[in-house]
């Protein structure tokens, strides 16, 4: 597959400012993190340094391993054993967060726009579409980046320009006032530890163009990814106030509802559903494909389309299952510290240790590493 399947540093920077922002264009759960008030840009801000502390260890081993991805070279670091099985834990991670995705995706569809359509149909339906693009793999991922992503962040710039008139930037006076440094840095912290389109990008290592733009990858869909969070968080705030965006279910999407657009077109928020469905069916697309690949390399088959189905199914099954039995954004705090853990474990302490234990194999491991 890597001998014939190539995708741009452009194509793999749009995927993963794609997946990071989509939860701000969902529900936006950085507004509830501490200090949890008018403050929390310059968190999400702060966040970046814990972001990139905490990938340095997989970012050295992506450079160290150009060749291979993160399932591969765990499991040349772990070796046989041991490398399988936290091939297969990196396989349940992307399934889990699919799972996730697709659970938020239908519960947001069934309470804002078909409530009376079963969970069993709209999940069924984005699964369908998923399933499909998977099939097509990488490069169709690839190309539909290049395509839908610059669209998507235009909806995004449309819209906050279009509601200027209803923003309050008042809401943020006065600034760092009803803050503690240690707030600040414990949301910075929970934020910075949950970017994982690091798990993307070192999947993707192998498939780069380019490989050697790697880091500057990396630094560019984290940074313009943040300013694009911040400035949906912003405007939610000036929108709907600090209190009630903290409260509203999908701040944005109510800010959106909230723009009048001359005489003809009264709402904006159908440009929003559109984009905003866009973005979701490509992240979901983009972690299902993930699952099968890391599953792929775990067990060493060599096509991952074997899995794209199965794993699929049991997406269904579990996201109608957690739908219909409570709501996944009522349970905030367990998701969240769900999240924390599992973020925390796959970007830091597995690749933490893979770099020690690295240190110590490296002339052992020297001949299947990049070439100098």
């Amino acid at each position: 597959m890597k001998d014939n399947v190539r995708i741009s540093s452009y194509q793999a920077t749009l995927l993963i400012i794609a997946f990071r922002i989509v939860l701000a264009f969902s529900y936006q759960p950085a507004i509830n993190a501490p200090p949890g008030n008018q403050d929390n840009w310059i968190m999400i801000f702060l966040s970046t340094i814990y972001s990139i502390i905490l990938c340095v260890p997989m970012l050295i081993l992506s450079n160290k391993f150009r060749d291979f991805t993160l399932i591969e070279y765990m499991k040349l670091i772990y070796g046989r054993t041991l490398g399988k099985i936290i091939g297969l834990f990196y396989s349940m991670v992307f399934l889990l967060f699919t799972i996730i995705f697709v659970s938020i995706l239908v519960e947001i569809l069934d309470s804002t726009m078909f409530p009376e359509t079963p969970t069993w149909v709209t999940a069924s339906m984005m699964l369908i579409t998923c399933i499909y693009i998977s099939y097509k793999g990488l490069e169709s991922i690839g190309r539909g980046a290049e395509i839908f992503v610059p669209l998507i962040l235009v909806v995004i710039a449309v819209i906050i320009i279009l509601g200027i008139n209803v923003l309050d930037f008042g809401v943020f006076l006065p600034i760092l006032s009803d803050s503690s440094f240690k707030d600040i840095n414990m949301g910075a912290i929970d934020i910075g530890t949950k970017f994982v389109g690091i798990l993307i990008l070192a999947m993707l290592a192998p498939y780069l163009d380019k490989r050697e733009n790697l880091n500057k990858i990396f630094i560019k869909s984290l940074i313009y990814s943040i300013l694009i969070v911040v400035s949906m968080i912003i405007v939610s705030q000036a929108a709907l106030g600090i209190e009630q965006a903290k409260h509203a279910n999908f701040p944005f999407f109510t800010f959106a509802r909230l723009i009048n657009v001359f005489e003809i077109v009264h709402r904006i928020e159908s440009i929003y559903v559109v984009a905003w469905i866009t973005s979701n069916v490509g992240k979901i697309t983009g972690y299902l494909f993930f699952t099968t690949v890391a599953l792929s390399q775990t067990f060493r088959k060599r096509e991952n389309k074997v899995y794209i189905i199965p794993m699929s199914i049991i997406v269904f099954i579990s996201s109608v299952l957690i739908k219909d039995k409570r709501s996944i954004l009522a349970a905030k705090e367990p998701l969240n510290k769900i999240s924390l853990f599992i973020a925390l474990t796959s970007i830091f302490i597995i690749p933490l240790i893979a770099l020690i234990v690295y240190f110590f194999r490296r002339d052992k491991l020297k001949g299947k590493t990049k070439s100098n």
